[in-house]
């Protein structure tokens, strides 16, 4: 059995040495190290408040190596507790046919009760989906019946724990992973209207030269426009204080023939239900250069940072951000404030328009283009870009646990109450045909 790069690890490490290499087709194999034996396993709880109209369960976690990379890039992850999963989603419609997201837990889970898990990769590719809490019989090639016992999961066999938390990134044997993209957050929640893709941005993840990672600047992932919050925060979960614990089946080897796997194990504890008050998107205001300026409010008591997340989503016409800009994938950018104030989005961030310079000759583009700058572009009149505004609002440290902005093993992942609360807030300045386009379910090539 062969061990797979993680997608935190490509998508956060794409210019570092580390991920691994050698084995066929640069697939590095599993050697006679265990990978239990050289990762360290973080987990923290807390709870989620969604917009201020729902509440959830936010879990945060990391597997990494000394070096601070992803640990392994194969594993199924469990997460048990006294909490309660909302009503059973559909198999199917996410990044595997096992997984049930984003529409809900799987039935089997609701069935069990306190716990969101994957299937485990020992269920062969190929083997009928059984979307159920009881068994399948399912027809086989003979003309006869065959029993499936019930597979599908939360997290299918795609979902597992790497560098930064929870992603839909456990390789495939076809040797990439199953989704350079994040998971759509939060997860469950598919009818708000306030879901999206937690991609870090520049000027927070500035990258090597200042526009942050994305897909045509390094060779990543298709679909990869940023770093991985690592935020996984699952809607209408009912928590309880008490203890929580995430384990993950890691594959070890061969016995023979057969595949062998190991367990890592982490525990934390939730004290208290109570969440983080409602917290709102801050003011956006543009400049009329392609930059602008965030004024972050106040921050509700008990939250010790905001992450913004600014997502241009284009005009629909022709953008001055060129081939690679907004039309063709939302651009994100990310602003990190940890006391209200006045914080500016910088004019030139946007994505590279010199597709053959090279990394040695990038030339940058206007961060949210003006409709003077598309019009200038397109030599006709045009609109400005759309984009929305959304903040995010912790106790623990966020921003300050990511890699690569943490290359620790075992970063800090709970607050000073022991927990990981957050505080998610609306989309604001968002139109259908734009919040859309800001949720990314699956991997597009830019």
């Amino acid at each position: 059995m062969k061990l797979r790069l993680s997608v935190a690890c490509v998508a956060a490490s794409a210019l570092l040495a580390g991920c691994g290499g050698g084995g066929s087709n640069g697939i590095p194999p599993i050697s006679s190290v265990n990978p239990i034996s050289t990762g360290s396993l973080v987990f923290a709880v807390g709870t989620a408040n969604l917009y201020g109209t729902g509440t959830g369960l936010n879990v945060v976690s990391t597997y990494r190596q000394a070096s601070g990379l992803s640990n392994v890039t194969v594993d199924t992850p469990t997460i048990t507790g006294p909490f309660k999963v909302p009503a059973a989603g559909k198999a199917g419609s996410g990044v595997d046919a096992y997984s049930t997201l984003p529409n809900g837990p799987s039935a089997q889970e609701v069935t069990l009760g306190g716990i969101i898990t994957g299937t485990s990769q020992s269920v062969h590719p190929g083997t009928p989906a059984c979307d159920q809490s009881t068994p399948c019989i399912v027809n086989n090639a003979n003309g006869g019946t065959t029993t499936i016992p019930p597979n599908t999961t939360t997290f299918g066999q795609s979902g597992g724990v790497f560098v930064n938390g929870l992603s839909p990134g456990n390789y495939t044997n076809n040797g990439v992973a199953s989704s350079y993209t994040p998971y759509v957050e939060p997860l469950y929640d598919t009818t708000s209207g306030n879901q999206f893709t937690p991609f870090g941005g520049p000027p927070a993840f500035p990258g090597a030269n200042g526009l942050g990672l994305r897909d045509g600047l390094s060779n990543i992932g298709t679909g990869v426009v940023g770093i991985p919050l690592g935020i996984s925060t699952f809607s209408g979960v009912k928590v309880n204080g008490g203890n929580y614990t995430l384990s993950l089946q890691v594959p070890t080897g061969y016995a023979g023939q057969t595949p062998t796997y190991g367990t890592a194990t982490a525990t934390a504890t939730l004290r208290t239900a109570a969440t983080l008050p409602t917290i709102t998107a801050p003011a956006f205001v543009l400049d009329g250069k392609g930059g602008g300026t965030v004024t972050v409010a106040a921050l509700p008591a008990g939250v010790t940072e905001e992450v913004v997340q600014i997502v241009d989503t284009g005009n629909g016409g022709t953008n001055c951000q060129g081939a690679t800009g907004a039309n063709a994938i939302p651009v994100y950018y990310t602003i990190v404030a940890h006391a209200a104030g006045a914080v500016p989005l910088p004019d030139s961030i946007g994505p590279n328009t010199n597709l053959s310079g090279g990394q040695s000759n990038i030339t940058p583009s206007p961060s949210i283009c003006t409709a003077a700058q598309n019009t200038a572009a397109a030599g006709s009149a045009q609109p400005g870009d759309n984009y929305t505004v959304q903040a995010i609002g912790a106790d623990y440290p966020l921003f300050e646990s990511l890699y690569p902005v943490n290359t620790n093993q075992t970063p800090t992942l709970a607050g000073a109450n022991g927990q990981a609360d957050i505080t998610i807030s609306a989309v604001v300045g968002a139109t259908s045909a734009s919040r859309n386009r800001h949720v990314l379910r699956g991997s597009r090539s830019i």
